[in-house]
């Protein structure tokens, strides 16, 4: 199914300044279905756009709290898509007590970070995305989710977009992408180029905080290490906590291996009620603590000691304790 429709404002009596005659072209394969393909068209003038935006943000000067939501596309662009940042920026300056919820899928800029009350990403939740969000919004679900990507401050700070690696970028060189950073992907390459993110991965807040105390780790029979600590829920809100371990490079290091300077070996979710604490133990499998040698095309454990840390994600490591080989 296609066509191709014909929008003229000048003939059809909404002319408006800058308005200007297109075409638009739409092509849609029907789905497995078969059911019959529907084609809903919509679109705001330049006017209504205008008074629209000065009717939300007369609504937000008298409201008690101002939610503002955002979006982005698929494509990772490090920006919100048409004039979002103005509108939350101007929302924002007419009330201290903005909310932003962010749909998207991708780390983007936020140059209004500091001028909002609190964001919450939302990623891309479906339909029943509206009830999940006005829950957590509420205060009727405390949010635990954890950001499973390094949110850069800029975009250069990122291995695919710093300048002086081009072979590493979405075009590459010679038409190739290359990951010249090898296992430094990710939050491993902030770590190891010392670079402080925006918000670091494994980040991520929730209605109440926790203490950690008391690490031990010890070896298992199957060459791994046990974790155990007490977590304690030391807020006014029952919420989930996502204790984190990471485990840090051999104190000697095999010639030609590249090792992270912290890796996150293992990880659990938490439930507490405000005021209880929890004795939790985690177990890293052998496989987290071995490398890969490409001369004997096997996996193989390094010598000495081990580093385990525990904390609420890859910089907020509470506490540390070392492992005998």
């Amino acid at each position: 199914m296609s066509f191709r429709l014909w929008t003229d404002w000048t003939t059809s009596g909404l002319s408006r300044p800058g308005c200007r005659a297109s075409f638009v072209d739409y092509c849609r394969e029907p789905d497995g279905s078969h059911n019959p393909v529907q084609i809903r068209l919509a679109w705001v003038l330049p006017g209504e756009r205008t008074a629209n935006r000065l009717q939300a943000i007369e609504a937000a000067r008298t409201a008690q709290t101002a939610v503002v939501f955002a979006w982005s596309r698929g494509t990772p662009t490090f920006k919100l898509p048409g004039d979002q940042e103005q509108l939350i920026e101007q929302v924002a300056a007419v009330n201290p007590n903005t909310i932003v919820v962010l749909n998207i899928s991708q780390p983007i800029a936020m140059p209004w970070l500091s001028k909002v009350k609190a964001v919450l990403v939302m990623w891309w939740p479906g339909d029943e995305g509206g009830w999940a969000t006005a829950r957590v919004l509420l205060g009727q679900v405390s949010p635990a989710g954890r950001l499973p990507f390094t949110w850069p401050r800029r975009l250069e700070d990122t291995a695919a977009g710093d300048p002086a690696h081009p072979e590493r970028s979405g075009t590459g060189a010679n038409g190739k992408t290359t990951f010249s950073e090898g296992v430094l992907v990710g939050y491993r390459w902030f770590d190891a180029q010392n670079i402080d993110p925006l918000f670091p991965f494994g980040y991520g807040l929730s209605y109440s905080r926790f203490s950690y105390a008391g690490l031990s780790a010890t070896r298992t029979e199957d060459g791994g290490i046990d974790a155990t600590f007490k977590l304690e829920n030391i807020g006014n809100s029952a919420s989930d906590e996502v204790p984190q371990l990471y485990l840090g490079a051999p104190e000697t290091k095999p010639e030609g291996v590249q090792f992270a300077v912290r890796k996150l070996a293992a990880f659990d979710r938490i439930y507490l009620e405000p005021g209880h604490s929890k004795t939790v133990s985690i177990h890293i499998p052998l496989r987290q603590l071995q490398y890969w040698s490409n001369k004997e095309q096997a996996w193989r454990n390094p010598v000495g000691p081990r580093k385990v840390y525990v904390g609420g994600s890859s910089r907020d490591l509470r506490l540390s304790a070392e492992v005998a080989p």
